[in-house]
């Protein structure tokens, strides 16, 4: 009798504690993510590439991240959303190539997650991760294609980033801006028995003794 007491007792403790942390865990890893992917025509042509670099694998992501629609748990947010549209812009008018921009919300999850997204198409095209631990992280496995030689050049960058904030991540032939935001929701209002509403109502502790 007496383990039985304590088996009730443990499981009731278990699923107040699940109840009151899971919507914190879920709402703490969503981000509004916005990208701008430019090439620098004629830039590192001074520099040796390898005529072979390999291709990103497309079978390692679990979704794409395009104009036309998100997969895998992206959702791509329309261009009125997007605030990077003046530095695009400007990018252009100084010669640059803006091959992709494009904002979107996902969760993040843990440093070492595979959550990889397909990006780009054209000359232009690969993989992209975003994953959080003390920091957020992006990385990127592209392959860009010069326009004139077709010569492929392998592009493999990370950068360890903060939320509200504007990133430049540089390369010879690339340059990435990225901004992330967390999501946050407003709080619910309060239930007529003093709980939010959607608030998990309190659970009932177990008796302490079962019959039988």
């Amino acid at each position: 009798m007496k383990n039985r007491k304590i088996d009730w007792r443990a499981r009731w403790l278990l699923t107040v504690i699940l109840l009151s942390l899971m919507p914190t865990t879920v709402l703490a890893s969503a981000y509004k993510f916005e990208i701008v992917l430019f090439e620098r025509p004629g830039g590192g042509s001074g520099e040796l590439w390898p005529a072979e670099p390999g291709e990103p694998d497309p079978e390692k992501a679990v979704g794409r991240l395009s104009a036309a629609g998100g997969s895998g748990g992206a959702t791509m947010l329309p261009a009125s959303s997007k605030i990077l549209g003046p530095a695009a812009y400007t990018l252009k008018k100084k010669g640059m190539i803006v091959h992709d921009h494009l904002a979107w919300t996902q969760a993040t999850r843990g440093r070492n997650s595979d959550t990889w997204y397909w990006i780009g198409s054209g000359r232009l095209s690969g993989l992209v991760r975003l994953s959080r631990g003390r920091y957020l992280h992006l990385d990127t496995d592209l392959l860009l294609r010069d326009a004139g030689s077709s010569q492929p050049y392998r592009i493999k960058l990370h950068r360890r980033m903060r939320s509200d904030e504007l990133h430049y991540v540089d390369h010879p032939k690339l340059g990435i801006l990225i901004r992330a935001k967390r999501l946050e929701t407003q709080a619910p209002s309060n239930g007529p028995d003093g709980t939010s509403a959607g608030e998990p109502k309190p659970v009932a502790p177990p008796p302490t003794s079962q019959p039988g």
